[in-house]
């Protein structure tokens, strides 16, 4: 009699295993990113608008042009704060040398930004500082929970980590 439940309760096992899904190392391995995800900020200014929507289309010279534009210009420090953020990712994503002062300006002017710190910590990881990176996207979370980059970046921290 046990002879023949032992198939019944292996099929059933399977079908149980089937239903449930994944393992947990399997679903976190479908869920890893392969790379950080930068964010654009708008502002009023023309040329902050424009940087964000050149940052949507991964134009990054363009957004540095004009996000350089909007930081050389009269505009309200609000304005030179969003278009700061603009072009950290813009230079990180040219792998410019100025990346990292331009981040860090980003972030000081904008400490309360949860788009400061997600695209200061993925310039980070691209230049493989994933502990500092790790950081940054911690900080971008406790400000922009929910926010699709924050998340993206802060599973690409924990899969690596």
């Amino acid at each position: 009699m046990f002879a023949k439940l032992s198939p019944l309760l292996a099929g059933a096992a399977l079908s149980l295993f089937a239903v449930v899904g994944p393992t947990q190392a399997e679903a976190q391995a479908q869920e890893c990113p392969s790379a950080p995800v930068f964010v654009g900020v708008t502002a009023a200014n023309s040329d902050v608008r424009a940087s964000q929507s050149r940052i949507e289309r991964a134009d990054w010279a363009v957004a540095q042009h004009f996000a350089s534009e909007a930081l050389e210009s009269g505009t309200s420090s609000r304005n030179k704060a969003a278009a700061q953020i603009n072009l950290c990712a813009a230079l990180a994503n040219q792998s410019d040398l100025d990346t990292a002062d331009s981040c860090t300006l980003a972030v000081s002017m904008n400490d309360e930004r949860w788009e400061a710190y997600t695209n200061r910590g993925a310039a980070l990881w691209l230049s493989g500082e994933s502990a500092a990176a790790a950081a940054d996207f911690a900080r971008a979370a406790e400000l922009g929970a929910g926010e699709a980059a924050v998340e993206t970046n802060t599973a690409l921290a924990a899969c690596a980590g």
